[in-house]
């Protein structure tokens, strides 16, 4: 249901409802306002009577012929007889008590829905006068019945009308409902209609899709990152089942052959050490850069990372051509992980590219990311190795930088800290001719 569709309801019902009020206080108010009358009425027929006057009789038929309202006329004699005058009131049939005839002297007094008031006579007897509440009572029944009918008539007519708006949003929360219960059974391929009303229900249905998306997406990344985990495993145990095959082997060598065979064994197992050492430590970052919240951000200065990186590059290759262009840019990223990134970068441009190729570096924002580009102009990949994007080119490079001492997982750990990083990192064929690096980041 919309919220004015709301507001329309509940000013309905308010004003349902202040109306009912409204009319019962005008019944309660005309009601009073009858019974005043008709006790003003009586009053006034009792005073225009002179109970020292001989003619007290005649005075009170002409008093009740006069009034707003019927009154019934009595005369009580010493004996407590009683003679009706007047009887356009109510009937009167016995005379009163004397308590009444005492009471009613001083003030008109209720008896049931009679009103009574009487007067001493000085020629002796009472005369007694009476009017009915009957009528105002008749009429306060038929101003309350009325009044109940249309409220009930509104109420009715509210309740429809709230069925009626209601009907199509309480089918859609059913809808929800099963379809919420199907998904807490795990059953994520369920699905809720997107045409599902424009109301706030819809606004529901719309989140309850935006979660089960986002369930999903979760799901298959752990699904991915068990995969992954799975594949590291693979690896790991593949790459190091080489330098320890090495090791024992030339551990074998070590008990037998002279001396120059034994040495030469010895300096083949230390350097195969150092080489498992260097793979166990790029396994390690692999490991830690697949878990979440890896990385330490902290408020860097990115293009100071970056010239301290190919700056350390000339001082290992200073004859090396290499442009930078850098846009000063701050921003909260991880320099630890940055720095990994352009070590692993300046290494394989040292191993791969020849020294009198050019290197170019462009560091920018755009909009709201940060974009570092390198392009060498070295020998390249060979072009099937960029069709398939990073995941072609990681195979390439594991085995390219075995070839060249490398443990081969150079690329998976660019890859892994620009994903860690939020970022993300391609490779294609540079405008130099060799092999061009292309790092977003967001900028924080």
């Amino acid at each position: 249901m919309k919220l004015t569709t709301k507001v329309y309801l509940a000013t309905a019902l308010v004003a349902t409802l202040g109306a009912a009020t409204l009319g019962s206080a005008s019944i309660v108010l005309g009601y009073q306002g009858e019974r005043t009358v008709i006790s003003k009425s009586l009053k006034s027929v009792v005073a225009m009577v002179d109970p020292t006057n001989l003619d007290a009789l005649d005075d009170a038929l002409i008093s009740a012929q006069s009034s707003q309202v019927p009154v019934s006329i009595a005369f009580i004699d010493a004996q407590r007889r009683l003679s009706v005058i007047a009887s356009d009131g109510p009937k009167i049939i016995e005379a009163p008590t004397a308590a009444v005839l005492l009471a009613s002297q001083r003030k008109a007094i209720e008896q049931g829905d009679r009103l009574i008031s009487t007067l001493k006579l000085k020629q002796g007897g009472y005369l007694v006068f009476e009017t009915s509440f009957a009528s105002a009572n008749t009429n306060l029944a038929k101003n309350v019945q009325g009044l109940v009918a249309i409220y009930l008539a509104t109420l009715a007519l509210m309740v429809a009308l709230v069925w009626l708006t209601l009907r199509r949003d309480l089918r859609s929360i059913k809808v929800i409902n099963g379809a919420a219960l199907r998904i807490a059974d795990g059953d994520l391929t369920s699905t809720i209609p997107e045409k599902i009303g424009n109301s706030e229900i819809a606004g529901l249905a719309r989140s309850l899709r935006k979660m089960v998306s986002r369930l999903s997406d979760a799901l298959e990344v752990e699904k991915r990152s068990k995969l992954s985990m799975e594949s590291f495993i693979a690896d790991a145990s593949h790459e190091l089942r080489t330098p320890l095959t090495v090791i024992r082997g030339y551990s074998e060598l070590l008990t037998q052959g002279d001396a120059a065979l034994r040495k030469s064994a010895s300096e083949k197992i230390i350097r195969e050490v150092d080489k498992m050492s260097v793979l166990v430590g790029d396994l390690l970052l692999l490991a830690r850069l697949g878990e979440v919240g890896a990385a330490d951000l902290q408020r860097v200065e990115l293009d100071t990372l970056v010239r301290e990186a190919f700056d350390d590059l000339l001082i290992l290759d200073s004859k090396r051509s290499i442009k930078l262009t850098l846009s000063k840019t701050s921003m909260t990223t991880d320099p630890e992980l940055v720095s990994k990134f352009l070590n692993n970068v300046t290494s394989n441009i040292r191993r791969y590219v020849p020294v009198k190729a050019k290197v170019e570096v462009i560091l920018k924002k755009v909009g709201e990311k940060v974009l570092l580009v390198i392009d060498d102009g070295g020998p390249g990949l060979p072009a099937g190795a960029y069709q398939k994007g990073i995941r072609s080119f990681k195979r390439f490079d594991s085995s390219r930088s075995k070839e060249a001492g490398g443990t081969g997982l150079g690329m998976s750990i660019m890859d892994a800290i620009a994903d860690s990083l939020g970022g993300k990192v391609e490779v294609s064929k540079s405008k130099l001719g060799g092999l061009s690096i292309r790092l977003e980041l967001p900028l924080k």
